[in-house]
């Protein structure tokens, strides 16, 4: 896979393998993404039960092709809270 980054992105790059000693670019972005993943996991494992149910509702909905698009739900979002 080939990955094209901006200028200003492989900058901060660099400037992370040099403050925590990764070896390599690859290296940083597999570190990033397993810390990535674990916050992630630590939000929904301290949400409630409710909470953790209706996100694992949406998730199934998803899978079986039942979404909608943004667009559709933040106007539905706006007339229902925003006035």
């Amino acid at each position: 896979m080939s990955v094209t980054l901006s200028l200003e992105t492989q900058k901060l790059i660099e400037e992370r393998m040099r403050q925590t000693g990764v070896a390599t670019a690859d290296d940083l972005v597999r570190l990033a993404l397993q810390t990535f993943d674990q916050i992630r996991a630590q939000d929904f494992d301290g949400l409630d039960d409710e909470t953790r149910a209706a996100i694992d509702e949406a998730e199934a909905q998803y899978q079986r092709g039942e979404a909608r698009p943004w667009e559709e739900v933040r106007e539905e979002l706006r007339s229902r809270f925003i006035k």
